[in-house]
């Protein structure tokens, strides 16, 4: 239990080598088109723990681009997780989201998923996360405010690296109020027929200030740097994102503080379990 499983370990090198190694085949195979644009995201994140090993999440977020000057995207999601081992978490969910141009919504994505996340030892200061996260995603065009039934297909692989670094203690007599640091990079690479000019997807550099202010409440800001394909070849999108989350956790367990401090504290803000998109 205390140990990480090295076929584990040699699944996350493997997976890190051929993300990388597509991103940067067809990054460097073409001519590049690069937009640049600035984006808002705010974000609500919401946990329930049943028990030591399970406990659903949910969560809900709203974009802009442009200073709040025009909407681009809504999302929410459900999903449930169990707790394998000490370091292995198990994750699946569900999806939908958004997507609006010129103030009107132009299609909708159903987005069902499953993922493994990998955890360093409870306790570190410093220890690094593995997230696998494998997506079906159905796309439905908008027409005149209407969704379409007619959908397109496409699957989307993701890999995730993070670590949180505890910054500083806030208070003295509240020793949960405090301040930490957290960094990650996400690939995110497409599957499918449909899938053209697009098969690199993204690529997600974040780093991310959280304040706790209880074992069950968070606020975090987050610099969001974003490297996006189109499905036009040789187009890209690079983003530079404010991201403001509030994460909360609901104890309906039976257990002490001391027997959940795994289960609700996660260790790849914001990108983690139940808080991404």
């Amino acid at each position: 239990m205390k140990r990480s499983s090295p076929l584990l370990k040699q699944t996350a090198h493997k997976t890190i080598l051929a993300l990388c190694l597509l991103s940067m085949a067809q990054l460097f195979s073409q001519e590049k088109e690069i937009i640049h644009r600035g984006e808002q995201w705010l974000q609500y994140n919401n946990t329930v723990l049943f028990n030591k090993h399970w406990s659903v999440f949910g969560n809900t977020g709203v974009r802009w681009r442009d200073g709040f000057e025009s909407f681009s995207v809504f999302f929410g999601r459900v999903g449930g997780r169990y707790v394998l081992t000490d370091h292995v978490r198990i994750a699946t969910g569900f999806t939908y989201a958004e997507l609006y141009g010129d103030g009107e919504r132009k299609q909708a994505e159903f987005r069902p998923y499953e993922e493994i996340l990998v955890v360093p030892t409870a306790g570190k200061k410093f220890g690094l996360s593995h997230r696998f996260r494998f997506e079906q995603r159905f796309f439905n065009p908008v027409v005149d405010g209407k969704m379409l039934s007619e959908n397109s297909f496409a699957v989307r692989f993701r890999y995730a690296l993070s670590t949180k670094i505890p910054i500083a203690n806030l208070s003295k007599e509240n020793p949960d109020f405090k301040l930490s640091l957290g960094i990650s990079d996400e690939v995110m690479v497409n599957a499918g027929k449909n899938v053209v000019y697009n098969v690199f997807d993204k690529n997600r550099f974040v780093v991310t200030s959280t304040v706790q202010f209880s074992k069950w409440m968070s606020v975090a800001l987050a610099w969001n740097n974003q490297f996006f394909n189109t499905v036009n070849a040789g187009q890209y999108v690079h983003t530079n994102a404010l991201w403001l989350q509030l994460s909360h956790t609901i104890n309906l367990s039976k257990k002490n503080v001391e027997e959940l401090e795994q289960e609700y504290h996660d260790p790849i803000p914001p990108n983690s379990a139940n808080t991404l998109e």
